[in-house]
């Protein structure tokens, strides 16, 4: 895909901003809430793909595609481990290099409001919803757990969009915050992309969900529904897994929609290092029990 097919894709003129892409794209993901394609054929895939290209940055030359080489056989260990591109990043502190102390603010004043969270008194049920799944309003998830679930009497649901590339200071910024839950947010439920669930699932970041909530039978899961979800953990400690499920197509789940989510795929996950067990499976069946 060209710039040009992007811009037709989100109906921009060519003279569009980085600012007039990212407000076309929040007009088009409420759009795309309840619709597979649009009235030109254009699916949310396509919509998704255009506005990644936009925010792309190409830089090319022999000497840098040289030292790319070398980078890919011999990666940074610190972006190996944020699971971060090299080369958008790279690029990106590049041409953006005076703005690199406006970047350390945004990315230290995430740091901080996540450890707020984290340090604060917690919930008693969190919810993280991230990956390429945007959400509306989790407030109103939120509130739907605290009305539907006896003991839960806070309910904590945030929503971190990934759109896989590092363009902007707010894909490092939501990378850097959704790295630190990773490591220090606890947080009970995962509700994330199909791509996001394979690489925590292997690492041992999810529960077996028959483990977690017993015979999947009782809450109507159908296992060969979600049996495309079955994996072994692979976290490198010298141990050969069992393949498990570890999560649930939520997808088409009516509480999701009426938050307004829009993704190709949600799917539902239960967090290794939650601290609210009882609730997290009170919210699953909570989430399981109603259709679209």
């Amino acid at each position: 895909m060209d710039r040009k097919k992007a811009l037709e894709i989100l109906e921009l003129p060519e003279d569009a901003t980085i600012e007039d892409v990212e407000k076309r794209i929040q007009v088009l993901f409420r759009k795309f809430r309840n619709i597979e394609k649009d009235e030109r054929g254009f699916t949310f895939r396509d919509i998704d793909d255009a506005y990644r290209m936009l925010k792309g940055i190409a830089f090319s030359d022999p000497e840098e595609e040289a030292r790319k080489r070398y980078r890919r056989e011999h990666p940074n260990p610190l972006f190996k481990l944020l699971r971060i591109d090299e080369e958008k990043a790279r690029n990106f502190i590049y041409y953006y290099k005076w703005y690199a102390l406006a970047i350390i603010a945004v990315i230290a004043i995430a740091v901080c409001f996540i450890l707020s969270v984290v340090n604060r008194d917690d919930p008693d049920l969190k919810v993280l919803i991230a990956g390429r799944i945007y959400v509306e309003n989790t407030e109103l998830l939120a509130q739907k757990a605290e009305e539907e679930i006896e003991t839960v009497k806070e309910a904590h649901v945030q929503n971190i969009y990934l759109t896989g590339e590092i363009n902007t200071e707010a894909d490092i910024a939501y990378q850097t915050k959704f790295t630190v839950e990773l490591a220090a947010g606890n947080n009970d439920i995962f509700i994330i992309d199909e791509e996001k669930y394979f690489m925590l699932a292997r690492q041992g970041a999810f529960i077996p969900v028959r483990e977690f909530i017993g015979d999947p039978d009782a809450f109507g899961i159908d296992e060969k529904l979600n049996e495309d979800l079955i994996v072994a953990m692979d976290p490198e400690d010298g141990i050969t897994y069992e393949p498990e499920l570890y999560g649930i197509d939520v997808t088409d789940n009516k509480y999701l929609q009426d938050a307004g989510a829009v993704a190709e795929r949600m799917i539902m996950a239960f967090g290794a290092t939650g601290e609210n067990r009882e609730n997290a499976a009170a919210f699953a069946e909570m989430m399981l029990k109603v259709r679209p």
